[in-house]
């Protein structure tokens, strides 16, 4: 995904108001709107940095409990927390997106297919288990 393509927002509804109810999406729909053009591309472009940093971690070989990859998991927290109207995820429910990204295919791929994404599980798991 580059950094300024758009979410299809309306092509996940269903499922966001399944798994977590219609005040979820409605939270979430007016979060994204309100923040603009200019600020949509900004979320973006963290998101693909953060998607990057990853990937050359791994590529690079460093360990998923590493101070450097450590320092992209905080940025991924920062960045999740925008997404969630300023809440920051429990330890609990960061483990459970890190889970997530390794069993639906949707973020997997994200990540760089199933290596990625156990790597970022990896990292948030090691991460939360210095922040407990």
């Amino acid at each position: 995904m580059s950094a300024v393509e758009q979410i299809p927002q309306e092509k996940y509804r269903d499922e966001v108001v399944a798994r977590w109810g219609k005040e979820a999406w409605a939270k979430g729909q007016s979060w994204w709107t309100a923040l603009g053009e200019l600020g949509q591309k900004a979320f973006m472009v963290e998101g693909t940095g953060l998607r990057t940093g990853y990937a050359e971690a791994l590529a690079s070989g460093l360990a998923a409990d590493s101070a450097e990859v450590a320092a992209l998991v905080e940025r991924h927290r920062i960045w999740i927390s925008q997404a969630w109207g300023g809440t920051v995820p429990t330890i609990d429910q960061f483990r459970g997106l890190a889970d997530m990204y390794v069993a639906d295919e949707r973020f997997s791929r994200h990540y760089g297919g199933t290596d990625g994404a156990n790597f970022v599980r990896d990292a948030i798991y090691a991460w939360t288990n210095t922040h407990n």
